[in-house]
């Protein structure tokens, strides 16, 4: 048993993103720059995509190389999830706090996920997905990013009603505050 937890250790550290600098981001060209980046993949002919910018969005300290890196396994996510159409709204707006202060969203059309599942999405090595389909890191490794952003991400799902998971990032002045345990729901 502690061979078998060593060996995770070691994955998950790996695995998890290091910390790197953060600056004033523009969490609307991050959207942008990753629809440019997925947009030719062939899982995103199919399906449509949708942005909903809040152009008065104000820029947040964070990495936008990381961020890219989130949105975009969350994009891939809702991709896997959607049949052969449909549409994956990406969404931004202002939040009421400043623990809040931006607010992504990657809405799907999906299958969505079972009740019973959804404390159990953050947590490394679980999937949903078919053997071979998924390593079971990617939420893992956004929730790792987004905790260390000083942020959180929730997710609203429901079988047969699609799935939304939503980034909560804070401003330069938010108190840094815990991030929920991994597979809560607020």
């Amino acid at each position: 048993m502690q061979r078998c937890k060593r060996i995770i250790d070691g994955l998950l550290t790996f695995s998890r993103p290091e910390s790197l600098a953060k600056s004033p981001t523009d969490l609307n060209a991050v959207v942008q720059q990753t629809i440019f980046l997925v947009k030719h993949h062939s899982r995103f002919k199919r399906l449509r995509l949708q942005t909903i910018l809040d152009s008065e969005l104000q820029p947040v300290p964070a990495n936008a190389e990381q961020l890219i890196q989130v949105i975009m396994a969350l994009l891939i996510n809702a991709a896997d999830a959607m049949q052969e159409t449909g549409a994956i709204t990406i969404r931004t707006r202002r939040g009421v706090t400043d623990a809040e202060a931006a607010i992504a969203e990657v809405i799907d059309e999906g299958s969505g996920i079972a009740r019973t599942e959804l404390p159990k999405i953050f947590e490394p090595f679980f999937t949903t997905k078919p053997p071979g389909r998924g390593t079971g890191l990617g939420l893992s490794v956004c929730y790792s990013i987004i905790a260390n952003h000083g942020g959180r991400i929730e997710v609203d799902s429901a079988p047969g009603a699609g799935s939304t998971f939503r980034i909560l990032l804070p401003n330069a002045q938010a108190p840094a505050r815990p991030a929920n345990p991994p597979g809560t729901t607020t």
